[in-house]
């Protein structure tokens, strides 16, 4: 190592001014995006530990209300009569019959029902297109489904007027509704 310093050394003596100053000016270049670089690394690093402790915190506040969340869960299950949750095929059934009930088999469109699936329970949404009805119609389809509650709950309405005929009602019905998981035992916990 000393000797390539002494040789380096000589070499450098031997230079011009002009040689030295340009030699000089392209090693302080190279030191300031080497010292760039490590500066934005370790910026970097810092950020990412900064996140990451952030998580740990929330993680731990979590587990410091996992007893909190069980007692919430239970007291909610507790409201919940598991045989009366509807599955996909059984909430289409269901949301089919109470349209029937309220005569409006012709006019509605029932979307395929969309299911989230989860731990606990599993999410379903469909969607109702309902055209040319009464004002009376939809007040009655809306008491029906809200006697369904909390099983089937009306997330949003949209209802505007035919453009045909503006005495008659064009409605979009949102609904969702939840089953509990055959594999989650409320017991275990």
């Amino acid at each position: 190592m000393q000797q390539l310093l002494n040789k380096a050394k000589r070499l450098f003596l031997r230079m011009s001014v002009r040689e030295k100053l340009l030699t000089l000016l392209f090693i302080l270049v190279m030191l300031f995006i080497w010292a760039g670089s490590l500066l934005s690394r370790s910026s970097e690093w810092n950020d990412h530990r900064q996140l990451a402790q952030a998580d740990l915190q929330v993680q731990q506040q979590v587990l410091d209300r996992s007893d909190e969340f069980t007692v919430g869960l239970a007291s909610a299950l507790e409201r919940v009569d598991p045989k009366k949750t509807y599955a996909r095929a059984q909430l289409s059934g269901r949301i089919d019959s109470i349209v029937r009930q309220v005569g409006l088999s012709g006019k509605a469109d029932i979307d395929p029902v969309k299911t989230e699936e989860g731990e606990i329970f599993n999410n379903h949404d469909v969607n109702i297109r309902l055209s040319r009805i009464s004002i009376a119609q939809l007040i009655q389809l809306n008491k029906l489904l809200s006697q369904e509650t909390p099983y089937i709950n009306l997330q949003s309405v949209r209802v505007s007027k035919n453009r045909k005929k503006p005495e008659e009602l064009d409605a979009r019905f949102k609904i969702n509704s939840f089953d509990l998981n055959d594999s989650f035992d409320l017991k275990a916990q």
